[in-house]
């Protein structure tokens, strides 16, 4: 029996079956830039004035998405506030934006990102 054909969406998205939500942001961001390039290239091919307009501006947006994904999805190496280097296993706090600090900062900050006002939990770290 042949497997079932999927369609290019759900091949799409199968790219992030069993990723964790920081890896997943991780490959969308990268997605996103690759799609800024290709609006970039149909605008260079397209005759229409404002159709070229249009294929720049969608390709800002998707270069806007990356980079916002590729910022929230980037841990920090050290603590914000005091510089304090992070180890391969050492925890530390950060925010969904990667505002990154560690323990004893978090404490002071009472776990609230000092930067955007969002609980500071658990960093995440790409594996």
């Amino acid at each position: 029996m042949a497997a079932p054909v999927m369609t290019p969406e759900e091949r799409l998205a199968a790219l992030f079956d069993g990723l964790s939500r920081i890896e997943r942001m991780a490959l969308l961001g990268r997605l996103e830039k690759a799609g800024g390039q290709l609006y970039r290239a149909l605008a260079a091919e397209e005759k229409n004035g404002k159709a070229r307009q249009a294929f720049l501006a969608a390709a800002e947006d998707e270069e806007r998405n990356g980079n916002l994904l590729a910022r929230m999805s980037t841990p920090k190496n050290k603590c914000e506030k005091c510089g304090k280097a992070f180890g391969v296993h050492t925890d530390g706090y950060s925010c969904s934006f990667q505002c990154t600090f560690c323990g004893e900062c978090a404490t002071a900050f009472q776990f609230i990102c000092p930067n955007c006002g969002v609980e500071l939990e658990t960093r995440q770290r790409l594996q």
